[in-house]
């Protein structure tokens, strides 16, 4: 039993790293590839908006670091998939609200 919720487990977090690896390789050709000016608006509204919750989240993690007990340094890896993730979530919401 316990070998199988285990293999479970790592299942879900190789393909939560596989998801995040492909986002982030998505994430420098779209930002590569140019377009008309619909979709140059799209993608830098998507940027706009992901340079935003990236600033939020380092704000957060200074002050984390500077109030928090344990002084953990901040994990590049880590902080290239949240800016991952932001960008695909803002990406496909101005792709859904602008017609992309």
């Amino acid at each position: 039993m316990d070998n199988n919720g285990l293999s479970f487990f790592a299942i879900l977090f190789l393909a939560f790293l596989a998801l995040s690896a492909a986002l982030i390789v998505w994430m420098f050709l779209s930002l590569v590839r140019l377009g008309d000016e619909r979709r140059q608006l799209i993608v830098g509204k998507a940027c706009t908006f992901s340079f935003m919750g990236m600033a939020g989240y380092l704000l957060l993690r200074t002050l984390v670091f500077l109030l928090g007990e344990g002084r953990e340094l901040l994990h590049p890896l880590i902080t290239l998939m949240v800016a991952a993730y932001l960008f695909a979530g803002s990406l496909a919401w101005y792709r859904h609200k602008l017609g992309g």
